[in-house]
């Protein structure tokens, strides 16, 4: 009996401490397993890591690329203002020079340029900006042009005196001059107060009677704008044209050109103002035309 009690403790005893081994080799086992996974886990987050940097850089080179025709179109806009600052500074710097000269003249002469006279310079010069650029200038300046001949009138009166005795030393012009003159004043008049319809038929007038008068061209591009103004695109379009055929080396060459490639807009001939006015572009980038017609061209897309 104690013999066999003896033998189960110690089957006992055996049996744990067989269990007790088997205990430490799982521990073992789970903890190696358990490395391992973080190694795993650690491998796997360096990679996560990784193909995230790599989309990240991936995301800002696409966004460089998407942003890039948006900073090409930025760049041409931010040139063609600095063309337009150039040109209003070079107008702005004769405009000085015209001043220091107008206060020359009024100060140390007598029958020098009045103050009404220079306004309405300034109003004819706005006026063909507005007609050959097709832009809209409007400002009080139209509204107060005769207002200083009333306030100058008091001091010119010796000034007058003055201009007709010169008049009356110099020899009278060609009766046909003054007959030219007199009537292409009369149609610029006319365009000034937006009487189109009245300035066309005096300038078509003038087209008609002095066909190698210096303002032939002049002519001939006024009445296009007159039509312009008066939404008879068709005609103006003709008008334009035949400056550009008959009067290549004019001053209106450029304007009519641009404006013809406008008034095929006005017409529903997209296609062939968008050469006309790339014509105009390719030949002259650098003129004040150029830049109002990319402008035109851009407002039209």
């Amino acid at each position: 009996m104690v013999r066999f009690c003896r033998n189960t403790v110690l089957c006992l005893v055996c049996a744990g401490l067989l269990g007790a081994c088997a205990t430490k080799s799982d521990l073992e086992t789970v903890q190696n397993q358990a490395y391992r996974e973080r190694q795993e886990n650690r491998k796997t987050v360096q990679r996560l890591e990784d193909d995230l940097a790599k989309s990240q850089e991936a995301l800002r080179e696409e966004i460089q690329k998407s942003t890039s025709p948006v900073q090409a179109r930025q760049a041409n806009t931010w040139a063609e203002l600095e063309a337009l600052r150039v040109q209003v500074a070079r107008q702005q710097e004769k405009l000085d020079t015209l001043i220091m000269k107008f206060n020359a003249l009024t100060s140390s002469q007598e029958g020098g340029p009045s103050l009404a006279d220079t306004v309405r310079d300034v109003q004819n010069i706005k006026t063909a900006l507005q007609s050959q650029f097709g832009l809209e200038l409007d400002g009080p300046a139209a509204a107060h042009a005769e207002a200083p001949a009333a306030a100058d009138k008091g001091s010119s009166s010796a000034k007058a005196d003055n201009a007709k005795a010169r008049d009356a030393e110099q020899p009278k012009a060609d009766v046909k001059t003054n007959t030219a003159d007199a009537l292409f004043a009369k149609a610029d008049a006319a365009f000034k107060a937006k009487k189109y319809e009245e300035a066309r038929q005096y300038y078509s007038e003038f087209v008609s009677a002095f066909k190698k008068h210096p303002n032939t061209s002049q002519a001939v591009f006024w009445v296009g704008e007159c039509a312009y103004n008066l939404q008879d695109y068709g005609k103006a379009v003709l008008a334009y044209q035949e400056v550009i055929e008959k009067y290549p080396k004019s001053t209106k060459y450029k304007p009519a050109v641009l404006k013809q490639g406008m008034a095929f807009f006005k017409i529903g001939k997209d296609k062939a103002g968008r050469a006309v006015l790339q014509d105009l572009i390719d030949r002259f980038p650098k003129d004040p035309e150029s830049i109002r017609a990319k402008q035109f061209l851009k407002q039209h897309k």
